[in-house]
């Protein structure tokens, strides 16, 4: 037994609701991949010697994810508004939580290496370092596509998943093999 038409203004206003809190979350994403990619361009930096490039990247890093955290509560605030499904808003609440922690860890890691020494590194680690930044950036743009996906089409969105799951293990690989370059 059908109890609404389709046509029914609060279904309507909870899809219109839903694609809006969406594209938030599509901002909070581009926000984190730029954060990503300003910490990829300070690790280039550092490991070429350059440490005033480095500092100024930084604060671009630090502004940056102060922005992911901004979007970030701006979406927690309108999940708080109005009627939205239960396991929908924890759903999206988790999914934004997590990649807020992107963003996060690339700031912790460009501070790290603003706090290190790279003449002191050999030049394999800081070859590796680079190759780290770009497979983290790489990751950060396929976990953002793959959201979009996700909204656009739902159907590829497990293609999309499994190419993001794959490059995770490659970049775990890759930080197990620079870790033993780093203590030998």
């Amino acid at each position: 037994m059908k109890l609404f038409k389709s046509t029914y203004p609060a279904l309507w206003f909870g899809k219109k609701r839903e694609i809006e809190i969406l594209n938030i979350c599509r901002v909070h994403l581009e926000t984190i991949v730029s954060t990503i990619a300003a910490t990829r361009d300070l690790v280039y930096a550092v490991c070429d010697g350059n440490f005033d490039k480095a500092c100024e990247i930084f604060k671009l890093v630090f502004d940056r994810e102060r922005e992911a955290d901004d979007v970030k509560e701006r979406i927690l605030d309108e999940l708080s508004k109005g009627p939205f499904h239960p396991i929908d808003r924890e759903e999206i609440i988790h999914l934004v939580l997590t990649a807020d922690d992107l963003a996060a860890n690339a700031k912790s890691a460009g501070r790290k290496l603003c706090l290190s020494k790279a003449e002191d590194m050999p030049e394999c680690v800081k070859e590796q370092l680079k190759k780290m930044a770009d497979m983290v950036y790489e990751i950060g743009v396929k976990l953002r596509d793959a959201f979009i996906i996700l909204i656009e089409d739902p159907k590829k969105a497990i293609d999309a998943a499994e190419a993001v799951e794959r490059l995770e293990e490659a970049i775990d690989e890759h930080r197990v093999d620079l870790l033993i370059k780093i203590l030998e």
